[in-house]
């Protein structure tokens, strides 16, 4: 159990955790200070700190929106959570990884995440062609295991023996995997057969070995 909350750092937890599920995206510091009415961005700074020394929250370096909550309830009590096997690494710079579906390493993930999608999986990110997606090197992505994909929907997909993420398309009979980020090496794979969908995105959880900074600038975000 995390060391409870003071009313502010409760309300400020309360107030991300209620952003995150309104737009699906964690909040800015600017936004943060408009839904906290706090006149100082260091206000909203010193109470980031306190949770994140309390385990509430991490936040990622140079990430835009880089709050991300830990998996505990408002007044610190742990959540439900199921185990999730990490199978072997994906590569999101190119295919690179061979896909095994052995693995010796496993997360534990809140069960809200993954109840009644049928099987998870879990796997290492491997290079950066889908920051834009909020998915960086050495992050987990959770996969549901499904050979049912939508165009725009983020996949798993096997090519051969390799396998990568990327965002699903198609056109005049070619499946596209498209990278999301704005560095133009990266470019989209463009296959017609000798490919399977594994499954598609349904979370990433922050690389945890990423060292994070104790005060980010406040920047003009989206």
């Amino acid at each position: 159990m995390q060391r409870p909350l003071t009313p502010k750092q409760a309300k400020l937890y309360t107030t991300i955790k209620k952003f995150n599920e309104e737009y699906e995206r964690s909040p800015t510091i600017r936004e943060l200070c408009n839904r906290m009415g706090a006149k100082w961005p260091n206000t909203i700074y010193g109470l980031l700190n306190a949770l994140e020394i309390k385990e509430y929250i991490i936040r990622r370096k140079n990430a835009k929106r880089n709050i991300e909550l830990r998996n505990t309830d408002t007044f610190g009590v742990s959540v439900k959570t199921v185990t999730v096997p990490v199978l072997a690494s994906v590569g999101c710079d190119n295919l690179n990884v061979v896909a095994d579906r052995h693995y010796d390493e496993a997360i534990e993930v809140d069960l809200s995440l993954v109840e009644g999608r049928g099987d998870i999986v879990a796997v290492r990110a491997v290079g950066n062609s889908m920051n834009d997606a909020n998915i960086t090197d050495g992050d987990y992505i959770l996969i549901q295991l499904t050979q049912d994909a939508q165009i725009g929907e983020r996949v798993a997909v096997i090519v051969g023996d390799m396998v990568t993420v990327k965002k699903l398309d198609r056109k005049e009979g070619f499946t596209i995997l498209r990278p999301e980020s704005a560095d133009p090496k990266y470019k989209p794979i463009v296959l017609r057969e000798d490919f399977k969908i594994a499954g598609k995105v349904i979370g990433v959880i922050p690389n945890p070995n990423v060292v994070i900074d104790g005060v980010f600038p406040l920047e003009n975000n989206f």
